[in-house]
């Protein structure tokens, strides 16, 4: 049951009671789904940065396990933390549980090294244009098929601008590619690009399931354990670079930290609006990519990289706009319905 149908039987509940006390709840239930929009918009800003600078340092010696390993090692340290302090039972519930938050951390890592494999061969802000063009084809039909989560038609067409958005932009890139590492294959670049996507849409829509009865500390945990034990493994095995120039290694830094703090206010959105959204709404991350690429690499924005982030930017506040309409529509409807001390009944004959 996703956290949406929740809020509503909260409402519902609290209209019926008549409490005076609890007047103020829904305004509070429409709050908190404006606070997982921004939620999901600051992932999109802090999330950015990464492709561009990740790019920077693997040009400069280091592999995509390495990147990944920090990234995720210091994720899963705040989760860690976390999980202690608020004395969580790390253990899983059952085998299911436990199967379930395996495929969590492996899916996570698989997607990830195909998303930085890629940067190799394309442009990184390319290579993030194709994985956010896949991404909600992917998401709206798992959702559909495991959530039961129909996505509304504003959700749809708002999806279909940012693919048409982020499509421009990859199309923009290649016309203005001028990399200087190895961007020869661009075919390998893309399909590794699509097949990251894939994997991730099933991170997100298994993350969405999981956290409907798990905690979020627990689950990320669990997540970015997995998948910095695995990439750690790669990284000592394969690499032959750790130490970097102070430059080099200050970029480091700064994306770590930015993807930190993005997948932090990712997972946070991911609780509070439905998956189809937030996949959607993260998409906006193309404005601060494509911003760093050109100042960090060289690659200076076309017309068509224009065209392509004012779709994108169409698209994703069509969806913010409509998750704040319906939420405000919802919140007046059960107000009165709670005022004329109603009962809706389902054809079912169910309250």
């Amino acid at each position: 049951m996703s956290s949406d149908t929740d809020n509503r039987k909260e409402m519902s509940k609290h209209l019926r009671n008549g409490n005076p006390e609890d007047q103020g709840v829904n305004w509070r239930l429409w709050a908190k789904n404006l606070s997982g929009v921004a939620a999901c918009l600051a992932s999109s800003f802090f999330k950015g940065p990464v492709p561009a600078t990740s790019r920077y340092v693997i040009d400069r010696g280091y592999t995509p396990y390495q990147m990944l390993f920090l990234d995720d090692l210091l994720i899963f340290l705040v989760a860690l933390s976390i999980t202690v302090y608020q004395r969580i039972d790390m253990l899983p519930k059952g085998w299911r549980h436990g199967v379930h938050l395996i495929f969590l951390g492996c899916a996570r890592f698989t997607s990830v090294i195909c998303l930085f494999t890629a940067f190799q061969f394309i442009p990184p802000a390319t290579a993030e244009a194709v994985w956010n063009a896949s991404m909600p084809v992917f998401v709206v039909t798992l959702s559909c098929i495991f959530l039961q989560q129909i996505p509304t038609r504003v959700t749809i067409l708002g999806s279909m601008w940012c693919v048409a958005g982020v499509v421009l932009l990859g199309y923009g890139s290649f016309v203005n590619m001028t990399s200087s590492a190895d961007t020869t294959d661009v075919t390998l670049g893309q399909i590794l690009a699509v097949t990251g996507a894939l994997i991730h849409s099933m991170l997100d829509v298994g993350a969405k399931n999981i956290l409907e009865t798990t905690p979020r500390a627990k689950a990320v945990m669990y997540t970015y354990a997995l998948s910095t034990l695995s990439a750690g493994i790669g990284a000592f095995v394969t690499s032959s670079t750790w130490q970097l120039e102070p430059v080099t290694a200050t970029v480091l830094v700064l994306s770590c930290c930015s993807h930190g703090v993005g997948m932090m206010f990712f997972y946070i959105g991911l609780k509070l609006v439905e998956v189809n959204a937030v996949t959607a709404l993260i998409q906006l991350s193309a404005f601060p990519a494509y911003g760093v690429q050109w100042a960090m690499l060289g690659f200076a924005p076309t017309v068509l990289d224009g065209v392509g982030l004012s779709c994108v930017l169409i698209g994703a506040f069509s969806i913010v706009i409509w998750e704040a309409l319906v939420s405000w529509k919802e919140q007046n409807h059960l107000a009165f319905i709670g005022q004329l001390d109603f009962n809706v009944t389902k054809p079912n004959g169910k309250p």
